[in-house]
Parts: structure tokens; C-alpha cells; sequence
């Protein structure tokens, strides 16, 4: 496999240009004037988001909380991305099926709570990068991982469906 590019990189520093810790005023100069920034509000329960586009496709969002203004002086400090493009220097990314990643990173461990919204995380056995959180493709309300029936808040699973893929990649600190 041949070394991911920098601008489709997905690090534990961040998601392409966009680094954490960076403000919004250098991740517009690093982009130029080919990059569109439109913000999301409400962009899911408790955040507002900014969509980073270039030539009309969404790259990724910079996430910050909901009642607050971002400003091109506010610090980085959580993006996403459900773009296929970007990957980690692995080659896992958003479409990447939990099989394909498994066989690189190690078990799948599956899991949601249903005091964090119920979004489904996914985390391996051989990876850890505390700043990286792989979350499932879900098209209707199931979730992809096989659960055992619980009246628990937590729920974790090692089995799931084999047509499950990463939906999204949260890159945060």
C-alpha cells in the first residue's frame, strides 16, 4: 500500500489540514480561497458544526459546542468526517468494512450507551489512539453489532453483521 497523502491523512492530530489545536483563521489559510465554510446548526444534540467543503464536497466538519460561536480565532479542538477519501496511514477510513479493518487493527469491539445517544463506537484490540473514535454505518435504527438483550445503559459486543462498515471518524481531544 502505497503512503496516504498528507491532505487525505487521518492522524491523531487531526483530519488532513485540519489539526487540532490549530485555530479556524490557519485552517482557512492552509485551504485557500478553493475551500467553503458553511456552518451547521444544529449539527447533532449539544454541537454546531463548520462544513469544510472543496469543489462542493463536504471534507469534513469542525465540531464545537452548540450555543457558542466559532470564530476564526477559536481553537480546533474536535472534527469529523464521513468522507471516503481520507483514511488513516493504514488505509482504514469511512466504507472500510469492520472485516477489512479487523484484519489490520486487530478484534472489533463494538459498543453504545444509551446516555451518549446510542452512536455505535467501534474500537480494535491492536489500536489505540485515544484521540480516534470509528463510529458504524447505520441505515435504519439497528445497530450493526449482534448485542445480547440488556436493560444495561452499556452495551458491548464482538459479534456484528457482516456487511458492516465505519460510517464516520471522530478525531478529538
Amino acid at each position: 500500500m502505497s503512503p496516504i497523502p498528507e491532505h487525505l491523512l487521518i492522524s491523531d492530530q487531526g483530519i488532513g489540514f485540519a489539526k487540532l489545536g490549530m485555530n479556524l483563521r490557519q485552517l482557512k489559510q492552509k485551504l485557500g480561497s478553493s475551500a467553503q465554510f458553511k456552518v451547521v446548526s444544529p449539527f447533532m444534540v449539544d454541537f454546531d458544526a463548520i462544513a469544510v467543503s472543496q469543489s462542493g464536497q463536504i471534507q469534513y466538519y469542525v465540531i464545537y459546542p452548540s450555543g457558542t460561536t466559532f470564530t476564526d480565532d477559536s481553537v480546533i479542538e474536535l472534527l469529523l468526517t464521513d468522507n471516503l477519501n481520507y483514511r488513516t496511514a493504514e488505509g482504514v477510513g469511512v466504507g472500510t468494512t469492520l472485516r477489512e479493518a479487523q484484519a489490520i487493527y486487530g478484534k472489533v469491539i463494538l459498543s453504545y450507551n444509551t446516555q451518549a445517544e446510542s452512536r455505535e463506537m467501534v474500537r480494535f484490540t491492536n489500536y489505540s489512539s485515544p484521540n480516534i473514535i470509528f463510529l458504524t454505518q447505520r441505515n435504519t435504527d439497528d445497530f450493526v453489532g449482534i448485542y445480547p438483550p440488556s436493560s444495561d445503559e452499556y452495551h458491548e459486543t464482538i459479534a456484528f453483521d457482516d456487511s458492516a462498515i465505519i460510517g464516520s471518524i471522530f478525531v478529538g481531544r
